[in-house]
């Protein structure tokens, strides 16, 4: 049970004395889990324990139901939008978090889409339907896209907004962490500070915020601020960076916009720009906050291919380097590579910021779940590929290594298939089943391996399934593996099955 409070700018000053008195346990993830029979066998998210509340971070959803274009050469993917709203609902109520933060441009009116006021209702209605499906508490902020019209005047441009989502700016609480929404867009009539649009935050608002920061400085509450536009573009980006600076209590400030990862600093306090929702690889941010003030980030994905998904549109350049994907600040999040077997030569594997990261140069790099060998299972496995020639799951392997069944995923064509299932052999890979599909780097994929009852079935979310049979008094080990490259693997479970 948590209590929390959204404060406006009218009902802050009647409650500046008040703070929230978070009562729930942060949802954690075991490193590792024991075995128990006919249950989980493993299973892992690589994040280290011990934190106090976990959030999700998205932001530039770009929402336009209906909306057939894929604007700006593939910049604005629009056109999946009625299938990527349930999907990121799905997605993000499996992660469970304490609470989602939507950091502007969840749909696509203002600035340069130009949509007609009955075509803005019906976004800021899907919108309503997007933050219903929510099954946490969840914070909305506006964007430049939130608004009707393409220039931000006043405030009153916000109304209708607020009338479904509530004040454009407030902070929630939740173990020892408070979460500052603010509103960056600054009004510009007449062009009082230039040309297009201006952001930063009103007299009104900087206040509001200097006697937030006060407030959870007094009761010891750790801060972040969240807001769209990233700070260092601000109108009175020396001002925020003075109060943030001296605060005491800001840990970092998160932000979206431009649609790229990236980290810098103002005024000593991290700033984290993240990659946008609407473009591949669909992301968003699980961020885990522990007492000592440390923050890890990590960029995860919706899995969302699907069969009109164009690797072509996909662009790169907005996820930046590992370490802006993942990335830990102020404390250490390595972890050992406890209950699990490396196999093969030039092999690294490492548990870091979040993820394991497995590379091999020269052949094959597998990672064997340790356990005794099962024939009814069930392994589920979270992978980015980042230059893999291949990536994919293993089942019914010898503790070596070998053998066994591969589901595999490859940005190669070949009479293989680019998703196939195959059975491995010395010297020898047989195709029992194979697909084509347009499997694409640095997008995450999740699979799902399962062996029951002589059957192996691989389930590629968004994707497609594929079946074949196997001998049914087969047993041998699971794990996952990657061929001259590396994967990045954020979550791992394997489950022992019983007859189906």
């Amino acid at each position: 049970m948590t209590s929390r409070h959204r404060i406006d700018r009218r009902s802050f000053l009647k409650l500046s004395s008040a703070t929230l008195a978070a009562t729930s346990f942060a949802r954690r993830r075991v490193f590792p889990q024991a075995a128990e029979p006919g249950g989980v066998v493993y299973s892992a998210g690589f994040v280290p324990p011990g934190a106090d509340c976990k959030v999700a971070f998205v932001c530039d959803h770009h929402y336009w139901p209906g909306h057939l274009e894929n604007w700006g050469d593939g910049s604005q993917i629009t056109t999946s939008t009625d299938r990527r709203m349930p999907d990121l609902v799905k997605v993000l109520n499996e992660e469970s978090p304490d609470l989602s933060i939507h950091a502007g441009d969840v749909i696509s009116a203002g600035g340069s889409f130009f949509p007609p006021p009955e075509e803005y209702g019906r976004q800021l209605a899907f919108a309503e339907r997007f933050y219903g499906g929510l099954s946490h508490p969840y914070m909305p902020l506006p964007g430049n896209h939130e608004t009707l019209e393409p220039q931000y005047v006043s405030d009153t441009q916000l109304e209708s907004w607020s009338r479904h989502f509530g004040a454009p700016y407030r902070f929630y609480d939740q173990e020892g962490w408070r979460f500052v929404g603010v509103n960056c867009l600054l009004p510009n009539p007449e062009g009082r500070y230039g040309y297009g649009d201006a952001y930063g935050l009103d007299p009104v608002q900087l206040e509001w915020l200097k006697g937030s920061l006060k407030d959870a400085s007094a009761h010891g509450l750790k801060v972040v601020i969240c807001t769209h536009v990233p700070p260092a573009g601000w109108v009175n980006a020396a001002d925020f960076e003075q109060l943030i600076a001296t605060s005491g209590c800001v840990k970092a400030v998160l932000c979206g916009h431009t649609h790229r990862n990236s980290i810098s600093f103002l005024g000593g306090v991290p700033i984290l720009v993240r990659v946008a929702n609407v473009t591949s690889p669909f992301g968003y941010t699980m961020v885990h906050l522990y007492p000592d003030g440390g923050i890890l980030a990590i960029q995860k994905s919706q899995h969302f291919p699907f069969d009109d998904f164009i690797s072509a549109r996909f662009q790169p350049g907005g996820l930046g380097s590992e370490g802006d994907r993942y990335l830990t600040i102020g404390r250490t999040s390595r972890l050992p590579l406890e209950r699990l077997k490396v196999i093969g030569a030039d092999v690294r594997a490492v548990i870091v910021d979040g993820h394991l990261r497995l590379t091999a140069r020269s052949e094959r790099a597998l990672v064997l779940v340790d356990s005794s060998e099962l024939r009814n299972a069930r392994l589920t496995l979270t992978a980015v590929k980042a230059g893999g020639e291949r990536m994919g799951g293993i089942a019914l392997a010898a503790a070596d290594g070998s053998g066994g069944i591969e589901a595999s995923v490859t940005s190669r064509y070949s009479p293989d298939g680019k998703v196939y299932l195959a059975r491995n052999k010395p010297g020898d890979r047989e195709v029992l089943a194979r697909s084509w599909f347009n499997i694409g780097d640095n997008i995450a994929y999740r699979l799902v391996l399962e062996i029951r009852d002589g059957r192996v079935r691989a389930s590629w979310k968004n994707m497609l399934d594929l079946e074949a049979s196997v001998d049914p008094g087969t047993a041998g080990n699971f794990g996952f593996f990657v061929d001259r490259g590396s994967i990045f693997v954020t979550d791992l479970k394997l489950e022992r099955l019983g007859p189906a």
